[in-house]
This record gives structure tokens, sequence and C-alpha cells, in this order.
């Protein structure tokens, strides 16, 4: 397949929890951890990337130096475990834990704008997972467990106003949250990844007032799969397993359609949807460890193995209309890539 590099940056992630690169709702810029302590980001400009906002993180929020807790354990290490950026890129938000207690935190150029823990939300002690803007950028939604109960919870981005929660089973430990708001709805899927029990489901929306909870298919679990993303018009999310790519009606998350990957092909768990084209990042089973991408058109029904060379390293998500990131697993701090996919010649 063709692609063209056009831009390179080095991500400090030490045991920051996936994705260790964030971006817009819109898809316009992204953030990443630098190895100055800060948070730095990067913003489409036409056919290339410019340096964003350059965000300090506070000096009791560094970089962690153990992984988290498991989920719903209090006594997660320090740290930051989620970073967000706005559509404006005016702003940024953190979550993390300090002396036990889950915050979150509204940093500005100048400095750290607004902090709060979520117990003082609500008055009850959670710890918050995902951390992501809403499409306006005056909102942001937080994923959060107790141990006995999940939150995609609601605030106001500045003040930390609390607009609502919305509560549902907790999911088996451990699990890994990333929370992705829906291009053209007021509203975020939150997809669990839980290890052998498979991945789970929560959808959240809200109009003028609090969020309210959408009942999904994915409520109760499902195989383990990973968002590749939304169909340009939003009423399609696409998920692909090991070996089979699905396609979800929004927001209920019914099945409209599966196909099996190509024979010699394993996903990655990971993809992204540009306009009519779905790629699925993966690797050839056949010769072992070598990157391979499969190209499906907008039915996600006909796809083809592309040939190489295709993007190395982890997926982290489409940013514009035709460009991928990238992040190399190891290393650090470790290297990224944003690379610009032409339409495809085979």
């Amino acid at each position: 397949m063709q692609f063209t590099e056009i831009g390179a940056f080095d991500v400090a992630h030490k045991h920051l929890a996936w994705p260790w690169i964030c971006v817009d709702p819109a898809g316009t810029r992204f953030a990443f951890a630098s190895t100055k302590g800060t948070l730095e980001s990067r913003v489409l400009d036409g056919d290339s990337m410019r340096d964003g906002r350059s965000f300090a993180l506070p000096s009791d929020l560094a970089l962690p130096t153990a992984r988290p807790a498991p989920t719903g354990h209090l006594g997660a290490e320090k740290g930051v475990h989620g970073i967000a950026i706005s559509t404006s890129g005016e702003l940024a938000a953190i979550t993390g834990t300090v002396g036990g207690k889950s915050v979150v935190v509204t940093l500005g150029a100048d400095g750290e704008k607004s902090r709060t823990a979520l117990a003082d939300l609500w008055g009850e002690e959670f710890i918050a997972h995902a951390i992501t803007f809403d499409r306006s950028g005056k909102r942001l939604w937080i994923s959060a467990e107790s141990g006995t109960e999940t939150a995609i919870v609601l605030v106001d981005a500045e003040t930390h106003t609390f607009i609502g929660a919305v509560k549902s089973a907790p999911f088996p430990p451990p699990a890994a949250h990333e929370l992705h708001v829906h291009p053209h709805d007021d509203a975020v899927l939150l997809l669990a990844a839980c290890g052998q029990d498979g991945t789970f489901a929560r959808v959240a929306g809200f109009t003028d007032g609090p969020p309210v909870a959408i009942a999904t298919a994915m409520d109760d679990g499902s195989v383990s799969a990973g968002l590749v993303g939304f169909s340009a018009d939003g009423a399609r999310v696409h998920i692909v397993e090991a070996d089979e790519l699905r396609t979800h009606a929004w927001p209920g998350l019914q099945e409209l359609s599966s196909v099996e990957l190509a024979d010699d092909f394993a996903s990655s768990y990971s993809g992204v949807v540009m306009g009519e084209r779905v790629y699925v990042d993966g690797e050839d089973v056949d010769t072992g460890d070598v990157d391979a991408v499969m190209l499906f058109d907008r039915s996600a029904m006909r796809g083809v193995v592309l040939t190489p060379p295709v993007p190395t390293g982890m997926w982290v998500g489409r940013i514009g209309g035709d460009m991928l990131i990238t992040v190399e697993a190891k290393g650090e701090p470790a290297r990224g890539r944003v690379l610009r996919f032409p339409a495809p010649t085979n």
C-alpha cells in the first residue's frame, strides 16, 4: 500500500495506560506526554502538522513510576492515568491519583485551571480510568469504577461542575477503558477490554440535562474486540475481533453484519475508518509477527489484504480525513508518527 510520513514525535509513556496519545473529538489535533514533563499538542495544518499548545503537568501528577492498580482498587499509584485535548486546543485534561484519591485536572497553557477529586463530585469513591472532551469542548466525559459499580460521568470542562453520571454493573477486572465520542451525536461509547472475559460496552448521551444510559447489545459483554471506527454518517460502528470484522448499529450496537478476515491475517484489535474506506491493522500469521493491513469498502463486507509495505507499530487512530497516528510499542520514549493514506491502488 502507499502511505507518506508527514511528521514524527517522541512519546514519554513510561507506564501510562494505553492509549498513550489522545486525539480530540473532531480529529484535528492530538496530544502526548513529552520527556520535558509536559503535554505537547500537534495541530493538523493542511498537508502537514504544526506545534500546538504545551501544557505543564502538575508536579504531583507526573507520569507514574508503576502501572495504575487494577480496576476498582482505590490505592492506585499516583500519576497520570488518562489524558485528553479539546478541539480548540486551548484546554487539556488529565486524570490521576493523588493521596489515594482519584482526581480530574483541567489545564490551560498558563497552568492548572481546576482540580476536583471524583469523590467530591457526588460523594462516592471512584477511580477514573479514561477521559475525553465532548464535541463542543465545554464538557468532559470520565469513565470510572468503584469496584462495585461503573460510572460514566459528565462534568463542565473548566469548573468541573457535576452534570450527571450514568451507573452500571462493574466490568470483570482488570478492565482497560477507552472512551470514543460519537462524530455527530452528543454521546460517548465506552469500550472496556477485560482480557479473557471479552469486551464490554456502555453508551451514554445527553441533550440539555444530565447524561442518560442507552442500552446496548454489548452491555453484558462480547468476544474480545477493539474499535475500528464510526462510519462517516455515524450510523454504524465497526468493531474487529481477532479474526472477524463486525458492524453494529448506533446507538444500540445491534450486530448488522460480520465477515471473516483473510485466512492468513490476525487483527491487532484496531483500525481506522477514512471516509468510505475501512482499514484493519494486523499481522501475517504465516510469516509471524509481520505487520499486515486489510482494506474493506463501506459495506465492511468486501476486503483485501494490502500489498506491503504497510505501517508498523500500534495504531492510535485517525486524524483529519486520511491520516493515521501510530506509535512504536518499544522504547522510552516511544516514536510516534503521522502517516497520510492516499486513495488505494489495489
